[in-house]
């Protein structure tokens, strides 16, 4: 009894603390992230959820297994499509699941994808007809499976059926324990293969338990529907009065030792611990998605995880960055913040708002359950800066300049007159006489006096507005206007009037357009588009800042503030950042560090950090107050790791998923792939819930990239056009401080295609081999055809030469056959000659022999006998066979073979054709042969008769070609 005491005594207290109702709540809220049912592709409901070793997340919904990786969101259903209702994951990253009728496991496949193994043929067949599994538990090398009328024991890959007394209510673990909740008997535990009583008394009767939690080594936090809690210690059941009233509780989870997660029904989450009581309510007014929580979880990072209606919200309640809203009725813009006097007081878009702090508020404030106030006559327009002059609280507004006393705001200007930026005591000594403040429309002056302020009239100069004010260690006074310049500004003696000397581009500066002056290290610098600058007094010029160029270079600046320690805060675009001094081997350093997850959530325009402390650092934003505990920023960061979840492969316009991420059943495996994948998809997250704006990465693939890539926030890389051969993705995450992870990797190798493949590369061999052989044969057989060619070449020369000489040889003889030709042609002449000149002696004789005729008288007798010579004469055919033997001997023997191929052809048919032969006129043939002219074509008729000639064969080409034709 006595380790009860310290419980009892808590209990004791926080009963008599307990309050019907949580109006309070924390100052700060985390930003939540509400994932919708058509971002996770699930059911309305989630009715458990886990976290495995690696960090990825499991959610027990009514589509079946959802995961989540940080990145990427994946489900996978049951084989009977039932609702999953719980879940649980054993030291070696197996997920059992339930659902109706169905119990199995998820266990990764060869290729990394989760596949699932039913145990329902494990199942004794009466049994196998179930309906929800509602909790899963392991104890030792037992895995537990709730259902109402039975549990289901696996081990040794057997089933074991544990009945109850009445029907199971309840299944959880927690001490390495496993309990039970009988309805009739109250709650159990498992010990020595049976389920036995865990009190003495059944003090659980008519409630349900919905969640037990271990408390030290030996005692446990039991929570149930109906808000009756309990403690269980030693097997004495204690009852537990919450220290707040909330209504069915759904779902309990721890956070710590001491601090536990709730989730209700109608409440939304809570956090409480029994040392502090209620620290946080969670409600949809607060950000999350409805107050209907199912069930919560607390992963390693501390986040909490809210199953609720068509939702997972997610909870980032350990985050060092929350969100302050002075009022949730209405998203006010957050100016400006102050810590004065023990009060937290923010200047937003509707006047101010404040609220007390405890403990000094020397600790980190966002978990105060507080309440703000508006701050009455503080008016309903902007307030634009809160200083703390002269240990009194001033702010600038719209209407003027007040000063907050007493939870009031006193005017010191008049309401009709200009609205205020910033107010500047003239003296670093307290206290400050005069307070220059910048207006609208001016520089107006308020004195201190008496331990109050009071208004002074406008200082006399140029009438423009001093937003950005800045005194240096010469008493410059420096005023910056984003839209003209840099004022250079002197007071009069009397501080009735100034002189303003605006200074450009002309004068150093980069630009005349959005330059601001700050006051970092006592030194008035300049943050320009183009960097930081001073003003040099001794050229007058503004000159490159050599304290703050090397540090920042080009960076563009909007904002520049200097904490206590000497770190730079700075606005740069819509990204903020923090010049931290870090002690090194040579000494201090600054080193940047940047908010991702704040990018785009300050006021820009008009940017605002109030580095209180570490702790506690206020940030404008258009939504309150952003609250940055700086110290658990930089320190307080698990260890950073990256997954390698998907890998995707594309052969043309198909793609197949080839590794799902879960490496277990594939360390230290490269998978072989077919030729034809030649494109690759990687994806690739970091499971560090709460931080995942920050973090970044790079890759490389071996074998293909020369190097790793540039750092960035993209989470996937695709590869085209990979030849074969063996390959390794590489990836490595790094968050915003530089912490880096360690490097995830997957192998793979792209076989060879057929054509590239050792027995291609031996057929090609063989088939360079063949081919030499057949390049050896055709050579052989060129060189042979060419020896060939050669040979007939020769002969053909031999045959041109032979023709060449026999050409010659029938040259010279066509030209002693032409001298021939000539000869006989000479001697047709002759013939001819000869023929007309015998035809001309005929008619000679014929014509003597007619006038020899005519004579008469005398001598008659001789004159007959002279007659008769002259007949005999003409009739005389001697000179005939003289002349067919010359004319034979000239052309062939024309007339022996006409003689011997038509013997029927008679003397004159042979002197008839001779003439022919002769071309020889019808009248010379008439003369010849002493026949008319009608006589000779008579004779020619007849000798085609003879010759059988047809009527368009010509008579003299017959006699032409007659001894040729023979």
């Amino acid at each position: 009894m006595t380790s009860l005491k310290p419980y009892l005594l808590i209990l004791a207290v926080f009963g008599l603390a307990a309050s019907p109702c949580f109006s309070q709540n924390t100052i700060a809220f985390p930003l939540i992230t509400n994932y919708s049912k058509a971002e996770f592709r699930g059911g309305g409901l989630t009715w458990d959820m886990a976290q495995d070793s690696r960090g990825i997340m499991y959610f027990a919904n009514n589509e079946g297994l959802i995961t989540f990786d940080g990145a990427h969101w994946r489900t996978y259903p049951l084989p009977n499509k039932t609702i999953i209702r719980s879940l649980h994951i054993d030291a070696n990253d197996k997920i059992y699941v339930g659902g109706q009728g169905e119990i199995g496991f998820f266990a990764p496949s060869r290729n990394g994808t989760l596949a699932y193994t039913s145990l329902l043929d494990r199942v004794p067949d009466k049994f196998k007809s179930f309906d929800d599994i509602w909790n899963i538990v392991q104890q030792g090398e037992s895995v537990f499976f709730r259902n109402h009328d039975k549990i289901f024991e696996f081990r040794n890959n057997r089933i074991q059926l544990h009945l109850p007394f009445s029907n199971w209510a309840f299944l959880g673990e927690a001490g390495g324990q496993a309990f039970a909740q009988d309805a009739t008997n109250g709650l159990m535990h498992y010990s020595d293969n049976k389920w036995l009583p865990a009190t003495a008394n059944n003090q659980l009767a008519g409630a349900t338990i919905t969640g037990i939690l271990p408390m030290g080594t030996d005692s446990f936090f039991i929570s149930t529907k109906n808000q009756h809690c309990f403690i269980l210690s030693k097997g004495i059941l204690t009852h537990y009065n919450l220290p707040f009233v909330m209504e069915n509780i759904n779902s309990v989870a721890k956070i710590d030792s001491s601090t536990i997660a709730i989730g209700s029904a109608s409440d939304g989450c809570l956090s409480f611990s029994f040392s502090k009581g209620l620290i946080q309510n969670i409600s949809h007014a607060d950000g999350l998605q409805n107050n209907n929580v199912n069930c919560v979880f607390v992963d390693r990072e501390k986040n909490i995880w809210a199953g609720v209606n068509n939702c997972i919200s997610f909870v980032p309640y350990n985050s060092p960055v929350k969100f302050i809203q002075p009022d949730l009725r209405s998203e006010l813009i957050g100016y400006s913040s102050r810590i004065y006097n023990g009060r937290l007081y923010i200047g937003t878009s509707a006047g101010v708002y404040s609220t007390t702090l405890s403990n000094g508020s020397g600790k980190d404030i966002s978990f105060y359950r507080k309440d703000m106030h508006y701050i009455k006559n503080s008016g309903n327009a902007e307030t634009w800066h809160l200083d703390e002059v002269n240990q009194q609280l001033l702010a600038s507004q719209t209407a003027g300049t007040a000063v907050i006393q007493n939870e009031d705001c006193l005017p010191l200007t008049e309401k009709s007159g200009p609205g205020s930026w910033l107010s500047v005591p003239l003296s670093s000594v307290y206290p400050a006489q005069d307070v220059l403040t910048g207006t609208f429309t001016g520089l107006r002056m308020l004195h201190f006096a008496e331990n109050k302020f009071t208004g002074g009239a406008p200082l006399e100069g140029i009438h423009d507005s001093y937003r950005y004010l800045v005194i240096d260690n010469n008493d410059d006074i420096w005023a910056s206007h984003p839209y003209r310049g840099v004022y250079r500004i002197r007071l009069s003696p009397d501080l009735k009037h100034f002189t303003a000397q605006l200074l450009t581009d002309k004068d150093g500066l980069p630009s005349a357009l959005r330059n601001h002056v700050f006051k970092i290290k006592n030194r008035a610098v300049f943050a320009t588009e183009k960097g930081m600058y001073e003003f040099d007094a001794t050229t007058n010029k503004f000159i490159r800042s050599g304290l703050l160029w090397p540090l920042f270079d080009t960076l563009e600046m909007r904002y520049l503030n200097e904490d206590a320690k000497g770190n730079i805060w700075f606005c740069s675009g819509k990204k903020l950042g923090v010049a931290g001094i870090r002690q090194t081997k040579t000494g201090e350093m600054y080193h940047i560090t940047y908010f991702p997850e704040l990018t785009g959530r300050i006021l820009s325009g008009f940017e605002n950090v109030y580095p209180y402390n570490d702790e506690n650092i206020f940030i404008s934003s258009e939504t309150g107050i952003i609250h940055l505990n700086y110290k658990k920023y930089v320190s307080d960061r698990i260890k950073l790791s990256v997954l390698l979840n998907n890998v995707t492969a594309f052969r043309g316009n198909e793609n197949e998923l080839i590794y799902g991420g879960y490496n277990f059943a594939a360390d230290n495996k490269t998978f072989a792939l077919p030729s034809e994948y030649d494109a690759f998809h990687f994806e690739f997250s970091s499971p560090v819930f709460g931080s995942q704006s920050t973090i970044q990465y790079r890759y490389q693939l071996a074998g293909y990239d020369t190097g790793w890539s540039a750092w960035s926030t993209k989470k996937e890389k695709d590869y085209t056009n990979l030849n074969h051969g063996t390959y390794t993705f590489r990836v490595q995450a790094k968050d915003n401080l530089g912490n880096e992870s360690e490097i995830d990797a997957w192998s793979f190798a792209i076989d060879a295609p057929w054509y590239k493949t050792w027995w291609a590369k031996t057929l090609y061999l063989l088939s360079a081999l063949f081919a030499v052989y057949l390049l050896y044969r055709w050579q052989r057989k060129m060189m042979h055809r060419q020896q060939q060619k050669h040979e007939a070449e020769r002969k053909r020369l031999q045959y041109i030469f032979q023709l060449e000489r026999e050409k010659n040889e029938k040259e010279i003889l066509a030209l002693q056959n032409e001298k021939l030709v000539n000869e006989v042609l000479l001697k047709k002449k002759e013939l001819a000659n000869t023929s007309m000149q015998l035809a001309e002696n005929a008619d000679a004789l014929a014509k003597i022999r007619k006038q020899v005729n005519r004579f008469s008288g005398d001598n008659l007798t001789d004159i007959k006998k002279l007659a008769t010579l002259l007949k005999d004469a003409e009739n005389n055919n001697a000179y005939w066979e003289q002349f067919a033997s010359h004319f034979d001997e000239i052309n062939d023997g024309f007339l022996k073979a006409l003689k011997n191929k038509y013997p029927e052809l008679s003397a004159n048919d042979l002197k008839m054709c001779s003439y022919l032969r002769l071309n020889l006129s019808s009248k010379e043939i008439a003369q010849l042969l002493n026949i008319s002219i009608r006589g000779v074509e008579i004779s020619r008729y007849r000798l085609r008769k003879k010759l059988q000639l047809q009527t368009e064969q010509s008579l003299n080409d017959f006699l032409t070609h007659i001894v040729t034709s023979e």
